[in-house]
């Protein structure tokens, strides 16, 4: 009993993880492992839909193939007979209707592996997002360690040494500021459309950087 419960608590762990980084990093579209294997189950069963389909299809035709040959057996067809018989007429429908249930599953069974496709490439992006913006959050995080440093270097420094200090600080707050909105219009945009917003995280970060490395 309880290898089961460890068995099942390590299957839907990584499911938890996922949706904690999620919350912890705020982006407004995810993507989880729950939404591809939801979507791969519903593929599951429309393939299994599909394939009963094709097997009733092909019994109600045999079935009306079998009746239309009896008949034909039991009643002799004169040389000049052409109009189709009730039987013949039957099995046409028969054909046409089955033909109609097949081609409607197949195409539910499409749409099926089309989501399918669409879950993962979802779920890809969001795994490289998250990444990237949980990677860019801990440099803004690093960033507010160097400030605090540079803050306290002030409050025992005096004359212009505490002037300068302060006005490192203050051009760190803005550029760590300005990297931080474009990382958050980078959580807050569609999910297929957040690279687009990779440029602006790029040249804030770049900006930091180099003031980073130019007061220290």
């Amino acid at each position: 009993m309880k290898k089961e419960i460890f068995k099942s608590w390590g299957n839907v762990l990584p499911v938890f993880v996922a949706v904690a980084l999620a919350i912890a990093i705020g982006c407004s579209q995810q993507t989880s492992r729950k939404d591809v294997a939801s979507a791969r189950e519903k593929l599951d069963k429309e393939q299994q839909k599909t394939t009963e389909t094709q097997r009733e299809a092909q019994r109600e035709i045999a079935d009306a193939q079998q009746k239309a040959q009896e008949h034909t057996v039991a009643k002799p067809v004169t040389p000049d007979q052409t109009t189709p018989t009730r039987d013949e007429k039957n099995l046409a429908k028969v054909q046409e209707n089955t033909a109609e249930k097949v081609a409607k599953q197949k195409e539910k069974e499409r749409e099926a592996a089309a989501n399918v496709a669409d879950k993962e490439q979802l779920f890809q992006a969001t795994q490289a997002r998250d990444a990237y913006v949980n990677s860019v959050e801990q440099k803004l995080a690093d960033t507010d360690k160097q400030i605090d440093i540079l803050k306290q270097k002030a409050s025992n420094a005096q004359g212009a040494d505490k002037d300068a200090i302060n006005r490192q600080v203050d051009v760190l707050k803005t550029q760590r500021d300005m990297a931080k909105k474009a990382v958050n219009d980078l959580k807050s945009a569609e999910l297929a459309n957040w690279k687009n917003h990779q440029e602006q995280v790029r040249l804030a970060l770049q900006d930091l950087d180099n003031s980073m490395k130019n007061f220290k």
